[in-house]
């Protein structure tokens, strides 16, 4: 009936869903987790900046040397031999200049460096990290120049100059005159071997491309040689430069032969037509006559003028000598005509002729143009041959001429200077660097301790987990002693103890207001988590109250009450349960007022035997008539089974738990056990709440701050602080 009662109570008073956590980002608590983590990271931070600051004032001071080295894409013209060296390359200007830089790191030219300024001992000896290479360095010869190279490597920095074709090279040591001279001499060393290596392209070039002539002199000659044996073989030969053979030199000439009888076949036929028609008169047929047509002309002169004369004077003897003269002219005509004709017909027959030599010109042209094919053949290889060796002899000649006047594409702009500064370690970069490290490092552990720590810290997430109310909270308190700590709320009425458990006393009456003679159960999860304390205390706020309270100390396995309160009895609880003794002997009276203890007695071979037995019921109804209060301080609830014994039997059952110590999943399992047992859960005690921890914000609700409170001294907090790391 009890239980059911105070578990209907619990379920009405209590309403667990209003506190839900939302589930939503808190910056507010980040900003917690800092402040409460503050004195972590506060000695992360500190321990840090003393490692730099001890790292800076035990290393050696280290000086850095700058050459500065103008760097351009191409060289400067002085020949125009772009596709011979390559400097028209096209590729991206960053793979141009990373090239660079990969030749000023090139083990090659660390190597020369090495050996024109005889670093061999010097370098070592200038370098820690080379110190301790060596300790752990082989005689071997190659590894040690191996180590050198490293080292020299290892120290020196190539940094282009932003928005310009510079770049410094840097070079660090602990010798400030050592540093300038590595530095001069990796840029001038670069420089000779940027010369060397284009002075040897064109070398490597003139040498291929004279090879190439050579090979390629031959190649055309040996081919014009088979150009002209086969011209000599198949009776090809050159005319108006062009290539002929036999036949097509006879077919060129016929013809042409062909034109020009076809052209006098052609006149002469007009000549022999005009000459054969009647109807043209005498004149026209004269006139197409050209040659040894003068007497023909006289004569047609004359008959002209005859012809004039007669139609003047109408002579008849001239109409005689007309008729004549035409009839000679007509004779003179007929026999051009007939000469004419037979020429005629030569011209036609020489025609045919050449038209038959033409055809069997043709025939054997086209027997011969396979011949003019491979001819062909033979002379474009000629012609290839001899261009290919004209541009290789051009290449040469320029190669030549470039190799006595490249230029060189790198410049030392600024020579190193022995430099007068130390270049690290730098104090102030140094702190800075270890702050900046030391807060990171402290954060990352304050929230790495925050995110591992599953103890109890915040109320609300407590009565979250647990579905119980929080009854009170008492702070922790550094200035009283065990014993004091257990009388504080009668010893010191006005300190923040006092205050808490009267809290505690009206938050527990408001949950027994029924019960005439409560019993309360004090237990916790495990020891050391303040219930004895908690229990004294609590009886002392309610005997100051003017009720009459039994307090028992039932913790039959550790029992401390007696010790606490000062009361020395070698008999008690065990002694009384195992029949030895009347109660009444056995209760003790206290200093305190109203307060009386039955003490823990001898301490029994089966604690929980003797609190199930009969005897624990009659000694609490006989307490009950007797006493207006009853306080039972048991034993921790896991791993024993007393605390649920004592529990069933309680009216009132009262958790303690201690901040910052107890873990959840340890609460939870007690809760458990307790529940199984259906123990009266009426709340929870927060105990030992340290308020300067970054917790109090969240118990400000709780605890009562008193007139006067000691406050601990500063280093009392940053031992506490390293206890909780």
């Amino acid at each position: 009936m009890q239980n059911d009662q105070y578990n209907r109570h619990q379920t009405s008073t209590y309403a667990p869903d209003l506190l839900k956590k939302p589930d939503t980002l808190d910056l507010r608590e980040f900003g917690r987790t800092l402040l409460r983590r503050r004195r972590m990271i506060m000695l992360i931070t500190a321990l840090t900046l003393l490692l730099a600051l001890l790292i800076t004032l035990l290393s050696k001071p280290v000086y850095r040397a700058t050459a500065t080295l103008q760097i351009e894409r191409e060289s400067s013209k002085i020949v125009n031999i772009d596709n011979i060296l390559g400097s028209g390359d096209i590729r991206d200007t960053r793979d141009f200049y990373q090239t660079q830089f990969e030749l000023i790191r090139s083990r090659a030219l660390a190597a020369q460096v090495i050996t024109k300024l005889k670093l061999e001992e010097k370098l070592s000896s200038t370098s820690i990290i080379g110190q301790i290479k060596a300790w752990f360095s082989t005689p071997d010869a190659d590894s040690q120049q191996t180590a050198l190279e490293d080292l020299l490597l290892d120290n020196l920095t190539v940094e282009p100059v932003k928005n310009s074709r510079l770049v410094a090279i840097n070079y660090t040591s602990s010798d400030p005159t050592q540093a300038a001279d590595i530095a001069n001499a990796i840029v001038r060393t670069f420089k000779d071997m940027n010369t060397e290596r284009r002075l040897s392209a064109t070398t490597d070039a003139s040498e291929y491309l004279n090879k190439t002539v050579q090979e390629t002199k031959a190649l055309l000659d040996e081919s014009e040689q088979r150009l002209n044996q086969y011209a000599r073989e198949h009776e090809i030969f050159q005319l108006d430069g062009e290539e002929s053979t036999t036949s097509s030199l006879a077919l060129k000439q016929l013809s042409e032969e062909l034109i020009k009888v076809q052209k006098q076949r052609i006149e002469q036929e007009s000549k022999y037509e005009i000459l054969t028609d009647k109807n043209r008169t005498l004149s026209d047929r004269i006139g197409v006559l050209e040659n040894d047509t003068s007497y023909l002309q006289a004569m047609q002169q004359r008959l002209d003028k005859l012809k004039a004369q007669q139609e003047k004077q109408a002579l008849a003897n001239l109409s005689k000598e007309i008729s004549k003269l035409e009839n000679d002219i007509e004779i003179e005509v007929a026999a051009k005509r007939d000469s004419l004709k037979n020429e005629l017909e030569a011209t036609k027959r020489n025609e045919s002729m050449i038209r038959e030599g033409i055809t069997k010109a043709k025939t054997e042209a086209m027997q011969e143009q396979d011949k003019t094919i491979a001819y062909s053949t033979l002379k474009r290889e000629v012609a290839t041959n001899q261009e290919l060796y004209q541009n290789l002899q051009q290449r040469l000649k320029e190669i030549n001429i470039a190799g006595g006047v490249v230029a060189n594409n790198i410049a030392i702009i600024d020579p190193a200077q022995t430099p007068l500064k130390k270049f690290k370690p730098n104090l102030s970069t140094n702190l800075l660097f270890g702050g900046l490290l030391g807060l990171l490092l402290g954060i990352s552990a304050a929230f790495m301790r925050e995110f591992m720590d599953d103890t109890i810290k915040d109320i609300n997430e407590l009565e979250r987990a647990t579905q119980l109310p929080v009854l009170g909270v008492m702070a922790e308190t550094t200035d009283v002693n065990t014993r004091q700590l257990a009388t504080a709320t009668i010893s010191k009425p006005r300190s923040v103890i006092a205050e808490a458990f009267r809290s505690l006393r009206t938050s527990l009456r408001f949950s027994h207001h029924s019960d005439d003679t409560p019993i309360i159960f004090i237990t916790s999860t495990s020891p050391n988590e303040g219930k004895t304390t908690t229990a004294s205390n609590l009886a002392c706020a309610y005997a100051s109250a003017g009720n009459r309270v039994l307090l028992i100390d039932a913790d039959l396995r550790n029992p401390s009450l007696h010790k606490t309160l000062g009361i020395h009895a070698s008999n008690g609880l065990a002694n009384y349960l195992s029949g030895a003794l009347d109660n009444r002997e056995l209760i003790q009276t206290t200093d305190i007022p109203n307060l009386y203890l039955l003490p823990a007695g001898s301490l029994p071979d089966d604690p929980a035997e003797l609190l199930s037995s009969p005897h624990m019921h009659s000694l609490l109804a006989s307490a009950k008539r007797d006493f207006d209060q009853i306080i039972l301080d048991g034993p921790p609830v896991l791993g024993l089974a007393d605390a649920l014994i004592l529990a069933s039997q309680s009216s009132a059952t009262l958790l303690t738990v201690r901040a910052e110590h107890t873990r959840m999943v340890m609460l939870e399992n007690a809760l458990t056990r307790l529940r199984r047992a259906q123990a009266p859960l009426v709340g929870i005690l927060l105990n030992r709440v340290d308020l300067t921890s970054g917790y109090g914000d969240d118990y400000g609700g709780y605890v009562y701050q008193a007139e006067q409170q000691v406050n601990p001294s500063a280093v009392s907090k940053w031992l506490t602080a390293l206890k909780k790391l």
